[in-house]
């Protein structure tokens, strides 16, 4: 049988009394291997009057490529009429192979192990499909012995979700699995991996005797009830989460919310567009916290705040010595600190082009390697990415690969610029106040009628951050019983400086879009306006300080030259 790289075994035999074995199969054919083996049983036998003993184990080294050590072990079993090795690589499977080895009464272990009445033993394939089942397993679902093999896990076992984790590659601890009407069982579940890859998954259920499981049982309804109590809290407590804080009743924002909860509980990569300021980072905080791994870590780079330097370090991490400056004992990366979690990639269209490979090689392996690693290591997360540019454009121009980009929208969520739902101001102004004054330990002023309608007619470019800072602003110099126009009409842009409110109005005209929003809340600035001062049998001064504006403010919405 000529030699083969895929051989994983061999086989050699010797006859009593003859130096040279009379058969040689699988890894035996190699000869330096060959050699080495029959050097240890020489070793082994001594002087000829120290058999080897049934099962011993040999260790035994060849050299490798490269200045390498190839290391194998051999079982070797013995009687009268001669003597078989056993051969194979040590590897992963030595530990099993030592024991069988090793241990006399090993597979009275192992049986112990498929058959413990109080430690079923479940194994699922790659596929999902059982592959065995324990028989105190078998009598609980009162299945006949062997009918379970080749069957979906979860056709024979409900709620099973050995696949799952089979999908997945990540073990699940401490569960708890409805096996019945009434019945509950702690399950550890464990993934199974060969050669690298994820080959099955092991369920392991606890049974024990009646009096345990009814102890059991009412420990878990006990702890059932804390869960339930703490549920409770927690939704108390999500008020002030950044779920919460997506504040809006606009058709925009309630298309959103569906389509946050539509995608939250997949396993699917998500890419936010949206214009600097509506919002981006606080969908991902919401997909992350609707997710079904809400307790697992929510990390964050945000790639246009790094300089290109950088941002390969702080995605891969790097080893100790990698570069200069670097912690001795090197450090993780945002890849790997994502590990079960969310990891949240923020305006992703400013990666460098040469990390956009490393990070779609990652994407499609789930192996990351830190700067000044030899090997990778395997990492498992859920990709939530963000940008307000272009990426079309990007793609067009060379400067974003159209793989990564495939890679990173598995599901696009749009965010509503604050201009295309502007109905919601009077909430997030509400929402912005109450926060500041909280936090700074004031009393929250009334609101002027006159506030909602101008800060509608506003353009808006910085969205939602820029309203929050105008709100703040307005805030500071409020005189802390009433919060009106000329509090917010300080300033109209501060990056331009001041300009006349009338120029700001017709900015932000020209930018709203023709949806009819803008004439009825003008309209209504106007008749409201109108109405003041025929309460105040014209005088236009007393009706502005009801009203809580300005009276230059009030002779710019009626069109008057002067105040005269």
């Amino acid at each position: 049988m000529p030699s083969s790289p895929d051989h994983r075994f061999g086989v050699l035999v010797w006859r009593r009394g003859l130096p040279e074995p009379v058969a040689r199969l699988g890894l035996a054919q190699e000869p330096l291997l060959h050699a080495a083996v029959t050097e240890a049983m020489a070793r082994a036998h001594g002087d000829g009057n120290n058999p080897i003993g049934h099962g011993q184990l040999l260790h035994v080294e060849t050299p490798g490529p490269r200045g390498t050590v190839a290391r194998h072990v051999a079982v070797v079993l013995a009687d009268a009429e001669g003597e078989v090795a056993l051969l194979r690589p040590a590897d992963e499977a030595a530990a099993l192979f030592d024991m069988v080895a090793s241990v006399p009464f090993a597979f009275a272990i192992l049986n112990m192990f498929l058959t413990n009445p109080y430690q079923a033993i479940t194994v699922a394939d790659h596929e999902g499909l059982m592959r065995y089942i324990s028989p105190v397993h078998e009598k609980f679902f009162g299945l006949a012995p062997g009918t379970a093999t080749g069957r979906r896990a979860e056709d024979v076992i409900p709620n099973s979700r050995l696949p799952h984790v089979v999908r997945s590659g990540r073990a699940e601890i401490g569960d708890l699995q409805q096996l019945g009407p009434g019945v509950s069982r702690i399950v550890n579940r464990m993934p199974v991996y060969e050669g690298g890859a994820v080959v099955g998954a092991v369920g392991q259920v606890s049974f024990s005797g009646v009096e345990a499981l009814n102890r059991m049982q009412q420990r878990l309804n006990q702890l059932q009830d804390e869960v339930q109590h703490y549920k409770r809290e927690l939704s108390q407590l999500r008020g002030s989460t950044p779920t919460a804080q997506m504040v809006g009743a606009s058709a925009p924002m309630q298309r959103l919310a569906r389509e946050i909860d539509a995608v939250a509980r997949l396993d699917v990569p998500v890419l936010i567009l949206g214009e600097s300021g509506s919002g981006k980072e606080l969908v991902a905080q919401a997909l992350h916290a609707r997710g079904r791994d809400a307790q697992a870590p929510l990390v964050s780079l945000n790639l246009a705040a790094l300089p290109a330097t950088l941002i390969e370090s702080e995605l891969f991490g790097y080893e100790a010595g990698a570069f200069t400056g670097g912690r001795r004992q090197g450090q993780p990366g945002k890849l790997e600190q994502a590990e079960g979690g969310t990891l949240f990639l923020d305006e992703v269209a400013d990666i460098p082009m040469e990390i956009q490979v490393k990070l779609l090689r990652v994407l499609e392996d789930r192996q990351v390697q830190r700067l000044g690693a030899h090997s990778g290591r395997q990492v498992n997360f859920r990709i939530v990415a963000a940008t307000h540019r272009d990426l079309r454009g990007l793609i067009d121009s060379g400067r974003f690969r159209l793989d990564l980009f495939y890679r990173l929208s598995g599901v696009v969520l749009h965010v509503p610029a604050l201009r295309q739902r502007l109905e919601d101001i009077p909430a997030l102004v509400q929402r912005f106040a109450q926060s500041f004054c909280e936090r700074n330990g004031i009393a929250l002023p009334r609101i002027a009628p006159g506030v909602m309608p101008y800060l509608a007619r506003q353009a808006w470019p910085g969205n939602v951050r820029q309203l929050r800072q105008r709100v703040e602003e307005a805030l500071v110099f409020c005189d802390g019983h009433l919060l009106d126009v000329d509090n917010f009409a300080r300033h109209e842009d501060p990056l331009a400086g001041a300009r006349p409110l009338a120029v700001a109005v017709a900015v932000a005209e020209a930018d709203m879009p023709s949806t009819g929003a803008v004439a009825p809340l003008k309209d209504q600035e106007r008749n409201a306006i109108l109405d003041a001062i025929a309460r105040c049998g014209g005088n236009k001064k007393l009706a502005a300080q009801e009203l809580g504006i300005s009276r230059s403010y009030l002779y710019k919405v009626l069109g008057a030259a002067s105040p005269g």
